[in-house]
């Protein structure tokens, strides 16, 4: 018996805590199905593995070797949850629920960290984390992360796709782009193109 490939998120490249909303979307269209690519954590561990560069560069090494749990996964859904509704409401000029801010604060703190030096052979700064669970470390930085979007300057890049059927999120950063995908605004321009025929 042939295994399908995993599904992956249709779109990429987008900062991080888009990354982790997309981590939900449509397959198929108008008419497709709701996909969820992080249901284990095997996943999020994958997800994790394919996004560590967009980590803070003293984070990645120690994301390497970790492995998530049932109740990591939990964290990290909750989060994309509250980022999900944060980034809804922003995109469509609303304030934000208070239970998304509060998830989504209270996971910022496991990104508290400060600056040490050590004197060794020569001097070298480190930086050090209040917490020492890199997963809420991790998970912190895509909380402090979605927090950027309150500047005005990010928020005005920030777009929830219009396509119909469609629920992913992108930074608009090219002043043409009003799509997630090419996918999605050949959809919008093949609907038009029918409502006009008619």
């Amino acid at each position: 018996m042939v295994r399908d490939a995993p599904l992956v998120p249709p779109l990429d490249g987008e900062p991080l805590p888009i990354e982790l909303v997309n981590t939900t979307f449509v397959d198929g269209g108008l008419r497709g199905r709701v996909v969820d690519t992080l249901t284990t954590p095997s996943e999020l561990d994958a997800w994790l593995a394919r996004h560590r560069e967009q980590f803070s560069a003293d984070l990645r090494p120690v994301l390497a070797g970790v492995s998530s749990d049932v109740r990591d996964l939990g964290d990290w859904l909750d989060l994309r949850e509250a980022i999900r509704g944060y980034l809804t409401a922003l995109a469509g000029g609303a304030n934000p629920a208070q239970q998304d801010l509060v998830r989504m604060n209270d996971a910022a703190v496991g990104a508290a960290h400060y600056i040490e030096l050590q004197q060794a052979d020569s001097l070298v700064a480190r930086r050090r984390w209040h917490v020492a669970d890199p997963l809420a470390i991790a998970l912190g930085e895509v909380a402090s992360a979605a927090a950027e979007y309150a500047r005005p300057e990010r928020c005005s890049r920030l777009r929830a796709c219009q396509a119909p059927g469609c629920i992913l999120f992108f930074e608009k950063t090219h002043p043409r782009r009003e799509w997630c995908s090419p996918a999605c605004g050949n959809r919008v321009r093949v609907a038009r193109h029918a409502r006009s025929a008619r």
